[in-house]
């Protein structure tokens, strides 16, 4: 029997249920339960970001890093029910971003990810930001209760087949009960004869992505202390009726998760299960409330295990096992039919797709297995302060907007690109091809691109807000995304430096001078939709003056920029050699050498 806590229920949902012993390997091994002891197993997907085919993806190893194939839904489908054969007691849980963030994806509002999704038999989930990208009526239809919400279903959104939960998520809009959850914020399940609380908190950044996306939703911003007194709330209230286990599935990323469990009581949560920064955890991390902390990496490309033993209604045991989704597990054939019907209005000669959207006029006319240029080198995200793609995207963008510097979003978005020459991972040589379905990869939403100007003082003011959105020490300003790129710039600065005092100096890299408060710079930029200050705003931030869409003089109409970029590809506008033009005094070691791309307590006093 499954229950739905602050009185909403669902009834009918099939639960599969699989268990492991303690295991520091992948081997699969039947486990013998007595009467008073219960080994019950929680299976952890998140941010699949609608990968739904196996893609290159950087490995680390140590303090190195490799390029191979990952993911892909069919192969988490068999590994998903090797699990479930071995050991029926268990639960799968599927948290944060899924049907968003591939071409697929984006041209369906999510649609052609939902049958394969729904095959995988989840149990429970949590709703990542990027699935709120749709726009308020998708987010209702697809999410909502469907009496509450009956006005926004039309059913041309479909649905996910499981619960998803929300704690932090309240209806604003009065003729749709005013403070109602759009989704409950914890459920009770009984899991091989065990009660288990959970308590979904979806993403607090959604009104910071687009005003217009949390349209009739109230988030809870985050304040560490709010979020504290809730998740305390919650599980004081699953233990007070029957849960012996009690979990947290966060979206809210692993850097405020393991603030959380530092500071919520003691022995009321036993695991949070992140989501959101796309962190791939090994080792679990250990927090004073005793509550361990993990992730299970993005794209599919991992799945987590956490083996909970139950003893005489106490846990007494915690196992964490992470499984690596490579080529060495088989697709699920049934799995794979399912991804090729998804797939196939986007392969072929009769591509004609239009963006389902009035935030952009996209059309989508050729299959997405489409060459639309090469690199020389390597094209990832994969570095939260400078990375290789968005120095690429960012130079385009100056040379077209023939600016004296460019801003492109820190998204954590990509589908990393051999250079042409390198070995790949079945010993052939990559010819450094890019398909326009990589392309998509690394823009999750069709923004235009625009050009204006700065003061030289506005921009530090900038740059210094986004290195406390990734930096911080204070999880409360840390926000979504890694660093922006640039273009244009030589940055020194010191990423142990407190909020707002991080940039050393700052240079006009092609005048090599330093910049002045009064000096004004063209820039090129990102202009979204509907912004209310249109004018003033580039890549979500304000203090600039004169904006202005970028026109394509072939067509007339505005570059996008993914049109950009395929253009700067096709016209030798892409440098073929990696640049370096941000130096961190401080030596800040980033991944590969470090185990996380973004540093787990940020960077400064009391931080790494």
């Amino acid at each position: 029997m499954l229950k739905l806590r602050d009185g909403l229920a669902i009834a009918g949902l099939t639960v599969f249920i699989v268990s492991f012993v303690n295991s520091s390997s992948a081997a699969e091994v039947n486990v013998s339960q007595t009467a008073a002891v219960k080994t019950i197993t929680f299976i952890h997907l998140n941010d699949l970001h609608a990968h739904l085919t196996t893609h290159p993806d950087l490995v680390r190893y140590g303090d190195q890093e490799k390029l191979e194939q990952r993911g892909g839904i069919a192969r988490l489908s068999t590994l998903i029910k090797r699990i479930r054969k071995q050991n029926p007691d268990s639960v799968l849980m599927n948290v944060g971003d899924t049907f968003h963030g591939g071409v697929e994806a984006l041209f369906t509002n999510g649609n052609a990810i939902i049958d394969p999704v729904n095959a995988l038999g989840i149990d429970v989930g949590v709703v990542g930001n990027w699935d709120y990208a749709y726009g308020p009526i998708v987010t209702r239809s697809r999410y909502g209760a469907l009496k509450s919400m009956g006005l926004f279903t039309d059913g041309k959104i479909k649905r996910p087949n499981y619960p998803n939960l929300a704690a932090n998520l309240k209806i604003s809009l009065p003729f749709f009960r005013r403070g109602d959850y759009l989704m409950p914020p914890t459920l009770i399940k009984t899991v091989g004869g065990v009660q288990v609380g959970f308590i979904g908190i979806t993403s607090d950044i959604v009104p910071r992505m687009h005003p217009m996306l949390a349209l009739g939703l109230n988030f809870l911003e985050y304040d560490t202390q709010k979020y504290v007194q809730l998740i305390e709330k919650h599980a004081a209230d699953l233990r007070q009726n029957g849960a012996q286990v009690v979990v947290v599935m966060s979206e809210l990323g692993i850097q405020k998760d393991f603030s959380l469990a530092n500071q919520i009581a003691p022995n009321l949560v036993d695991v949070f299960f992140s989501a959101h920064t796309h962190e791939v955890v090994r080792k679990p991390l250990e927090s004073s409330s005793g509550a361990l902390v993990v992730e299970s990496g993005g794209g599919g490309g991992y799945l987590g295990r956490m083996n909970i033993t139950v003893q005489d209604g106490h846990v007494t045991r915690r196992d964490w096992l992470l499984y690596d989704v490579d080529k060495k597990i088989p697709e699920d054939a049934a799995m794979r039919t399912l991804v090729g019907i998804a797939r196939a209005p986007f392969l072929g000669n009769q591509v004609n797709l239009k963006l389902p959207s009035m935030a952009a006029d996209l059309r989508l006319s050729q299959s997405i297995d489409t060459v639309v240029g090469y690199t020389a080198v390597p094209l990832d995200r994969r570095n939260a302060l400078e990375s290789t793609f968005n120095d690429v995207m960012a130079d385009v963008m100056r040379k077209v907007g023939k600016t004296q510097v460019a801003i492109t979003p820190g998204f954590r978005f990509d589908s990393p690109i051999a250079a042409a020459g390198s070995m790949l991972e079945d010993n052939t040589i990559a010819n450094g091809a890019i398909t326009l379905e990589d392309v998509y990869r690394y823009f999750p939403v069709p923004y235009m691109v625009a050009t204006g100007t700065i003061r030289g003082d506005k921009l530090r003011q900038v740059l210094e807000q986004n290195l406390s959105s990734v930096f911080s020490t204070d999880m409360s300003i840390q926000s979504g995304g890694w660093a922006d790129g640039w273009s244009g710039l030589k940055i020194k600065l010191d990423l142990a430096r407190a909020n707002g005092g991080r940039i050393i100096d700052m240079q006009l890299k092609d005048e090599a001078r330093t910049i002045l408060a009064d000096d004004t710079l063209t820039v090129t930029g990102c202009s979204r939709p509907f912004d209310s200050k249109a004018d003033t705003t580039l890549c979500s931030y304000d203090g600039f003056e004169s904006v202005d869409t970028l026109t394509n003089p072939k067509n007339g109409k505005s570059w996008t920029a993914i049109d950009l970029f395929v253009y700067g590809l096709q016209n030798g506008l892409v440098d073929n050699q990696v640049r370096h033009d941000v130096e961190d005094v401080h030596h800040t070691k980033m991944w590969p050498q470090n185990a996380f791309v973004q540093p787990l307590r940020g960077v400064g006093l009391g931080g790494e």
